[in-house]
């Protein structure tokens, strides 16, 4: 077990541990409200002077890349765009370069919490950031952050030089504009109901000068974003403008300072996007920018005054869809997750024919988004993109159409098959790639990616995808290998790339090719490809080097017969250097400047135990997700 891999184990034995302890604590122990770890409200002694000050040394902790200079506990908790991670070595601890002077900052003594919105640099660029802490006996025990990188996906990211926090948030507040903790909580509330499949209905109260600022940009006033269709926070919502909201969930409201009529909430806005146009309430039509379903996470801050809300700054970016916070409980698991595609849950009546029978099935009746007529077993595991969700939503409320010719792999033995290809999501293509296993005569596993166009590449046209028939190809008897000898080729691939430094660690053709979301990777104009043409020639020069893990390493889909292995890995790059060196001593700048993952889904092809073809569907993550079927 990887160092990484063994602590995130002893996170989860620790809460299953805490929590077997729970059931076995009777009496007053447990005699408080409904949610509460305690009878007694967990805020400590720490003043709102205090709680900033370790708002601020953890600032500076961070400009510094040294945790050393904050007062963390033992076992605290850390995230970053909802992953949660080790603290001091992985994400922006890895990658800080500076932190802005100015910033706002928030602290709620009773809770124990405290807030940071600002900029930092990252590797020199910049980034906005938003963070909370909670401090207990004078210690930070957790750390959730959020962090808008320059943007990929359509979304607000204002110029880092002109953004200016509004000075009434650190005002204090007359008595006769105070409100109560809860009726604050109720304002804010109101304000996500009102966002909430916004039909011109609000749900909140409103200042008549309401502003609110996203990641730097002023999208209530001039001509950014929703202010360029209609100016001021009621408008906007009486208009209906964000019509695309499915639900708001997760909210959580960890900062109120009454005193100035602070909230700081959290939560997850999910774009479901089973329509791809409305109408506002004054009959104009709207189209929606992303075709597919998307979530953008965020920390906001609201000002109120009189109950009413006065200004609203907010950080926010895309994540996966209905992907969950460490922070707001236990994420779901796929009920079939503990042991995806062993041998012995396989169905020994099920041939190749059958399996592929059994992915159509669910293909047609996705593109059909009808999943009554699918033969589901009792309990059945499904995620999209790594994020575990109910059968019915994400793709299945999007899609329209798929590739008629896809590229098919299946394995009796352990019951898995493979399809991978295209989807239609309103119009727009994007590459698909899914592994399901059939037990009995039921469906019991759906483990999905779908690759859109907007993140960092490879990526090429959806529109021109061909199945490359040689996965299909069967091989002469003396040509195959074993079962055990093709996966140890496809895990030795994975080593080499690991860390690329020239060694090879695994047998490759000399015209091996590898083609990911429909772009080759070996050749033509891909980055890698600029450098090295070929499997053999990237991996001795060691394009890879920046890949720093590849890790969940599973390898559902074994045939002999046609040399196929299908896996499923997860590829991090924690960008701590923004240089590497190739084996030629040359230097080069890596292709992205801050944390990240891919998760693939990956079709080789051997020949004479040498890897002749790959095919991917590779998937833009958040930077160490970790992936839903992790057992």
């Amino acid at each position: 077990m990887t160092g990484r891999a063994h602590n995130r184990a002893n996170r989860i034995l620790a809460r299953l541990a805490a929590g077997l302890l729970g059931l076995f604590v009777a009496g007053p122990a447990l005699a408080q409200s409904p949610g509460a770890m305690s009878a007694v409200p967990l805020g400590g002694d720490c003043d709102h002077a205090c709680l900033i000050s370790f708002v601020e040394s953890y600032i500076d902790g961070l400009a510094h890349r040294d945790p050393s200079r904050v007062a963390f506990a033992k076992d605290v908790r850390f995230t970053e765009n909802d992953v949660e991670l080790p603290i001091g070595n992985d994400g922006l601890w890895a990658t800080a370069t500076g932190v802005s002077k100015d910033a706002l900052e928030v602290a709620d003594p009773e809770t124990g919490n405290a807030a940071w919105f600002g900029i930092v640099q990252e590797h020199g660029k910049p980034a906005y950031l938003a963070m909370r802490i909670k401090v207990l006996d004078r210690h930070i025990t957790e750390v959730e952050t959020v962090v808008n990188r320059l943007p990929d996906l359509p979304k607000p990211f204002g110029d880092v030089t002109k953004l200016k926090h509004d000075p009434s948030f650190n005002e204090i507040l007359p008595p006769e504009e105070r409100r109560s903790r809860q009726r604050l909580v109720a304002v804010t509330n109101g304000y996500f109901s009102t966002v909430e499949r916004n039909d011109g209905q609000v749900l909140t109260e409103f200042d008549k000068d309401c502003a609110r600022t996203e990641n730097g940009m002023m999208t209530t006033r001039g001509g950014g974003g929703a202010a360029a269709i209609s100016q001021g926070c009621e408008a906007q919502f009486k208009l209906g403008i964000y019509r695309i909201n499915k639900r708001v969930r997760e909210r959580r409201y960890p900062i109120v300072d009454t005193e100035r009529g602070v909230v700081v909430a959290s939560g997850f806005f999910d774009h479901a996007n089973t329509f791809d146009h409305y109408k506002l309430t004054d009959g104009r039509e709207m189209k929606t920018v992303l075709k597919w379903p998307n979530s953008i996470t965020l920390l906001e801050a609201f000002k109120i005054k009189s109950g009413k809300i006065y200004q609203i700054e907010a950080v926010f970016t895309y994540v996966p869809y209905f992907m969950h916070s460490p922070f707001a409980g236990p994420a779901a698991v796929p009920p079939q997750a503990a042991a995806p595609g062993l041998a012995n849950q396989a169905p020994p009546s099920c041939d190749r024919a059958c399996l592929i029978g059994f992915a159509d099935k669910y293909m047609a009746g996705l593109v059909k988004q009808d999943y009554k007529k699918i033969p589901w077993a009792k309990k059945v595991g499904f995620s999209e993109n790594e994020v575990p969700m109910m059968i019915g939503d994400g793709l299945w409320g999007a899609i329209n159409g798929k590739s008629a010719k896809p590229i098919y792999a299946a394995d009796p033995e352990t019951g898995n098959v493979a399809w991978i290809g295209t989807v239609d999501e309103h119009g727009q293509p994007a590459f698909y790639g899914m592994r399901l296993r059939v037990s009995g005569d039921k469906i019991a596993e759906v483990q999905s990616f779908v690759a859109r166009k907007g993140n960092p590449g490879p990526y090429g046209d959806p529109t021109k995808f061909v199945a490359d028939p040689v996965f299909d190809q069967v091989l002469p008897e003396d040509q195959r290998r074993p079962r055990q000898r093709m996966v140890a080729l496809v895990d030795g691939y994975f080593s080499s790339k690991q860390q690329n430094d020239g060694q090879i660690l695994t047998e490759l053709d000399p015209d091996c090719q590898r083609i990911a979301n429909g772009e080759a990777t070996t050749s033509g104009d891909d980055w890698a490809a600029k450098l090295a043409q070929g499997c053999e020639a990237q991996f001795k020069l060691g394009v890879y080097r920046p890949v720093d893990h590849i890790r969940d390493r599973s390898y559902p889909v074994v045939d002999e017969e046609r040399g196929v292995v299908v896996s499923v890995a997860f590829i991090d790059h924690a960008a701590r250097d923004a240089k590497y060196d190739t084996t030629d001593g040359k230097s080069h700048d890596i292709q992205i400047g801050y944390p990240n993952s891919r998760g693939e889904i990956e079709i080789f092809k051997i020949r004479n135990g040498k890897i002749y073809r790959i095919q991917a569907v590779s998937v833009f993550l958040p930077y160490d997700m970790p992936t839903a079927w992790e057992h």
